[in-house]
């Protein structure tokens, strides 16, 4: 926002090189300017103060999808193997029933394993990616809609000096809301979407417990 007021203030300072220069050409600028944009402008960053701070950092959701590869994806899966008959010391020195009902509980701790990785670590990594995704969408396009409406305006600004009897809210100007409008909902819509995307990938993880029986890990009982 503190930028937004510094761009306010040197549009300003620029108004009145000009009207060194071009005299009443500059005041009816000064003027539409200060009467309509200035306002409009104002209202545009009070919204945005209110509103902008609620949306987060996308690198923060990226370096949580990062850490839950890294750090628990990553060395689960490599580890899934070793609960594999034939890799491990009970299939030559153990022997007997209770041997026998170890080795075959081996492949459901195998899966237990792997599942850490595939459907937990993954998917949320996954989906922390594409709530960053959509943070960054938004982003750019409040960033296209603040640059919209600053053209726009400018365009307003300098029709209105030109052309007499110019209405009091030039189209330019207008048009310039519309688009900050629209961008602003392009941008949310976005972002809505893949946030809902990526709560639907995390209430599927939790229906997809087939290797966890009643939601649990196998036992050796």
């Amino acid at each position: 926002m503190e930028k937004a007021q510094v761009l306010l203030e040197a549009f300003n300072r620029g108004l009145k090189e000009v009207g060194k220069w071009f005299g009443w050409l500059a005041e009816k600028i000064a003027n539409f300017w200060n009467d309509k944009v200035v306002p409009k402008w104002q209202e545009a960053v009070d919204w945005m103060s209110k509103h902008l701070n609620v949306f987060g950092a996308p690198w923060l959701c990226f370096s949580q999808a990062a850490q839950w590869r890294e750090h628990v994806g990553s060395p689960v899966s490599a580890r899934s193997g070793l609960a594999t008959k034939g890799q491990l010391d009970v299939d030559t020195t153990w022997k007997g029933s209770a041997a026998q009902s170890y080795v075959d509980r081996l492949g459901q701790q195998e899966k237990a394993i792997g599942g850490v990785s595939t459907q937990f670590a993954e998917v949320i990594a996954t989906s922390l990616v594409k709530v960053g995704a959509g943070i960054i969408v938004w982003w750019v396009g409040v960033v296209a809609a603040i640059a919209a409406l600053i053209i726009f305006h400018i365009v307003a600004a300098a029709a209105a000096a030109t052309v007499v009897g110019a209405p009091a809210t030039p189209p330019s100007a207008l048009a310039g809301w519309i688009t900050f409008i629209s961008a602003l909902l392009v941008g949310t819509a976005a972002l809505v979407a893949l946030s809902i995307n990526a709560k639907s990938d995390l209430d599927g993880v939790k229906n997809k417990l087939s290797d966890y029986p009643e939601g649990a890990w196998p036992t050796f009982g």
